[in-house]
């Protein structure tokens, strides 16, 4: 089939197979009202909802059932025994939605069902919709999951459209195993005898923490199928190397991050406002931010340590992924070092004014600047401090890197439109008092938002326009014409072929002369390499082989013909 024909055809079986899927579901939750909770089909004088339920369902069946079973059997014999059919984006862009749609449905409305039996099973509060749901969705997904697996994943689109699936089901599993846990955990602290003579959430065994156990099950059901099992052994996936660092080691560990700031807030505020001043129901934030922080932390241990022990077998692809991570945790650290500084430059620039006479003014503020700066100058400097040592090995590839662009001008941007902003209202509150003639004190409370960021926001420009430059010195915003490079030399060429590429940016090949050694010869010194680097990107041909005879290297362009 061409293009448009296979989208024509997917497109109907798709809108025939939401029809039949709603039809179904129509009727089963009818079965269920009237066995479950023993409505009746009619009622004299009363509503004709279920008629009408009844008569919807009946129609959507009776049309969205044979016009499904018709244009899938069509599809179904185009595809046997077609390779290139069994491999086509559409067909894996259908089959990898309809799983995931029904996924989620499934494991919302199964959760829903779980939640009903653990509370008791009243016929009151059963939903006939949410069974309903459970097995529609049920058995579309098991019938498109068995036609996936059982014809394979035979070309790239096919082996892509399956991960996104599977990736995504792992990152929804993942989510509401943690939030489930969490939340669980800090209605059973809240709930402690020690809160004095109120419990604040009432009865611990509520609808609310029902509902937290029924999705811890599903959340850790759905994770563990599709991340044990169905991306067991895709290491060469660049999608496994996003789901690693980004939503799980990232997010375990901003997750964490947040809340041990939170955390720590609230203990400076404690400190700060002398410990007998609160209340014995003050500390029941530790319910949620211990957890929180303990089960992040999980989330990045397990995928970090799993990510470096998968390391060897993808080094490459991996290489950009991690390099946005460290990017990404870098950011976060340094902005969250910079709101720090900020509110504590505030604090200064406010307790000098003398304007503030309310007791205790300064704490949360102090709090705040504590908390942020304990937490984010630490995190900042690790990962920074990664980022340098990743620059030193990587050469041109981690300069010209598009994550070490965007993380540059991103900050350099800010800084600018930050002081811009500071300049302003500066200005703006020194003219206003000076044309005023009521210059004074005043002027520091007035200008405070625009002083207690000017420093930060100043320093913060010049560091990371330093960076920039040396980056644009060495050539990494310059476009390089990639050559055929062959290089021809004893057995020092290894070293120059590593040397070369980490500045040129490109592979070359290496041809070992027999007999040669550079055994007693000094090592390329590095102005030798600029030299090559140089003839390299000044020459007029495409290919070029490199020659090292007697520590001398010569730059030699050729052709084929």
């Amino acid at each position: 089939m061409n293009t448009i024909r296979r989208f024509w055809f997917y497109a109907v079986t798709l809108v025939a197979l939401g029809i039949f899927a709603a039809g179904v579901e129509r009727l089963l939750s009818l079965i269920f009202q009237i066995t479950i909770k023993s409505a009746k089909l009619t009622q004299v004088g009363g509503t004709n909802f279920n008629q009408t339920q009844l008569s919807l369902g009946l129609a959507l069946t009776a049309i969205g059932g044979p016009l499904w079973l018709l244009f899938w059997r069509a599809i179904q014999r185009r595809v046997k025994g077609n390779q290139e059919e069994t491999g086509a984006v559409m067909r894996k862009f259908f089959l990898n939605f309809v799983l995931l749609v029904s996924a989620f449905i499934l494991v919302v409305n199964a959760a829903g069902f779980l939640k009903w039996l653990i509370s008791g099973a009243s016929a009151d509060a059963f939903s006939p919709g949410g069974l309903a749901l459970v097995i529609v969705a049920g058995v579309i997904w098991f019938y498109h999951y068995r036609v996936s697996e059982s014809e394979g994943h035979p070309s790239s689109a096919a082996k892509t459209m399956r991960r996104w699936y599977v990736y995504i089901m792992s990152v929804f599993g993942l989510v509401m195993l943690a939030v489930s846990l969490v939340l669980l955990i800090n209605a059973a602290f809240r709930n402690l005898p020690v809160w004095g003579d109120v419990l604040v959430a009432g009865k611990f065994w509520n609808t609310s923490t029902q509902g937290n156990a029924a999705w811890i099950v599903f959340g850790l059901a759905t994770w563990y199928f599709h991340w044990f099992r169905m991306a067991r052994g895709d290491f060469n996936s660049k999608l496994r190397q996003v789901y690693f660092y980004l939503p799980a080691i990232s997010g375990g560990a901003v997750a964490a991050l947040v809340s041990a700031s939170i955390l720590l807030f609230q203990v400076f505020v404690w400190i700060f406002s002398g410990t007998g001043a609160a209340g014995s129901r003050y500390f029941q934030f530790l319910g949620w931010a211990v957890p929180t922080i303990l089960v992040g932390l999980a989330i990045w241990g397990y995928h970090q340590r799993l990510a470096q022990e998968e390391a060897g077998r993808v080094q490459e692809k991996r290489q950009s992924a991690r390099r946005v991570y460290f990017y990404l945790m870098a950011f976060l650290g340094l902005a969250t070092t910079v709101i720090g500084l900020s509110i504590l430059f505030g604090l200064l620039v406010e307790t000098g004014t003398q304007m503030t006479v309310t007791a205790g003014w300064w704490r949360h503020q102090l709090a705040t600047a504590l908390a942020m700066l304990v937490v984010g100058t630490p995190l900042w400097l690790y990962y920074w401090n990664g980022i340098l040592k990743r620059v030193r090995a990587g050469g041109i590839d981690e300069w010209r890197a598009l994550s070490r662009r965007i993380f540059l001008y991103v900050i350099i941007g800010a800084a600018i439109v930050l002081l811009a902003a500071d300049m302003v209202t500066i200005i703006y509150e020194l003219l206003r008092d000076t044309l005023g003639n009521r210059f004074s004190a005043n002027f520091l409370n007035d200008a405070k938002w625009g002083l207690q960021t000017l420093a930060v926001a100043a320093g913060l420009l010049w560091y990371h326009w330093q960076i920039l430059r040396a980056d644009q010195r060495r050539g990494a915003e310059t476009m390089l014409t990639k050559r055929d490079i062959t290089i021809l030399a004893d057995d020092r060429g290894g070293d120059l072929a590593v040397r070369l590429e980490n500045r040129l940016g490109y592979k070359t090949h290496i041809l070992y002369l027999v007999g040669q050694t550079g055994a007693g010869m000094p090592p390329l010194a590095e102005e030798e390499i600029e030299r090559l680097v140089n003839e390299i990107q000044s020459a007029a041909a495409d290919k070029l082989m490199l020659v090292m005879l007697d520590g001398r290297i010569t730059v030699m362009p050729y052709r084929d013909k």
